[in-house]
């Protein structure tokens, strides 16, 4: 299942970053940019910052499940 959500959250990740970088040449192509144009820049960026947020929440309970595992283990 974890394996799933990460594979999730990576996927929506390259999205988002498709989207920054298609956002950024709208914006580097023009001369007057429009507000619109940079407040949807902020907003994808933001959204990739929580999936790397996720990320490595996701990873990090992985890597303690991990250890709980092998503690039951010994």
């Amino acid at each position: 299942m974890a394996d799933d959500d990460l594979l999730n959250l990576m996927s929506a990740r390259a999205a988002l970053a498709k989207k920054r970088l298609s956002l950024a040449q709208t914006i580097a192509s023009q001369t007057d940019i429009p507000e619109s144009a940079i407040k949807a820049l902020v907003e994808v960026q933001q959204a990739i910052e929580v999936i790397d947020i996720a990320i490595d929440e996701l990873e990090e309970a992985e890597d303690e499940l991990d250890e709980i595992e092998e503690e039951e283990e010994e």
